[in-house]
């Protein structure tokens, strides 16, 4: 067995493991500071990574366990989840920052010596995410890789909003596809060599930021003490003109 078919069966065992492991996962509930997050699809918890100043950062465990794709044959993934934010009493939700990384590998075989029957490898990818929240806002990103053999960083962001609820729906795809070299010795002896093509979205990650506001109470005596204000200088301006009239 070669050294590729070998790794493509020990990654299979650990795509097996996962998925043993996360069948009796539990959704995933996270209780911020500032707001309660939701995941009710989790198979993998996503995880709470800070929590401070106004921003609280998630990592989408169960998204980064559901793109991973390599293969020297023909492989592929997909991913569709929704999940929701709800600011607790006095907050609301100003914006977001979404982060991820597309890893890609590309390695077709060639034959040695230049002879011909090279082999080939191919990825492609895509993340996308629709956000929606009260008072009819919404927002929409995308991003796609195609035959990447590297790093590809991507930032999707929102701000300037003012919103107690946020719901946002992830959807990813992945595809692999990858073809042996094949060649025949000079003596006549048929060869080959396998190909491999893979691709991985590390650390996606969430960042949700919030804003104090003043409950209604607040904004009441904030609204007396303006008044209290303005009767004040009314009484002091026409104790000064009456005294400046004597």
């Amino acid at each position: 067995m070669g050294p590729m078919n070998l790794f493509t069966l020990q990654m299979g065992a650990v795509a097996l493991a996962f998925a043993s492991a996360s069948a009796v996962a539990a959704p995933t509930v996270i209780e911020a500071k500032t707001f309660t997050f939701s995941n009710p699809d989790s198979n993998v918890a996503d995880v709470l990574v800070s929590d401070t100043g106004g921003a609280a950062t998630i990592r989408f465990s169960d998204f980064a366990d559901s793109m991973a794709v390599m293969s020297s044959d023909a492989d592929g993934n997909g991913y569709s989840g929704d999940v929701s934010f709800a600011a607790r009493s006095g907050y609301l939700i100003t914006g977001y920052s979404f982060s991820a990384t597309f890893v890609g590998t590309l390695d077709a075989a060639v034959p040695p010596g230049g002879l011909a029957g090279a082999g080939s490898a191919s990825n492609r990818g895509s993340v996308s995410l629709f956000a929606s929240g009260d008072n009819t806002w919404s927002g929409n990103s995308n991003r796609q890789v195609n035959l990447l053999n590297g790093n590809d960083a991507f930032v999707f962001s929102s701000g300037n909003t003012m919103l107690k609820e946020m719901t946002m729906s992830l959807n990813g795809s992945m595809t692999v596809f990858a073809m042996p070299a094949t060649w025949t010795t000079p003596d006549g002896v048929l060869r080959s060599q396998d190909s491999f093509a893979g691709l991985t979205l590390l650390n996606p990650t969430l960042t949700v930021y919030t804003s104090a506001v003043p409950e209604p109470e607040t904004y009441a005596m904030l609204a007396l003490g303006l008044a209290v204000i303005g009767l004040t200088r009314r009484t002091r301006r026409r104790l000064q003109d009456g005294a400046a009239s004597v």
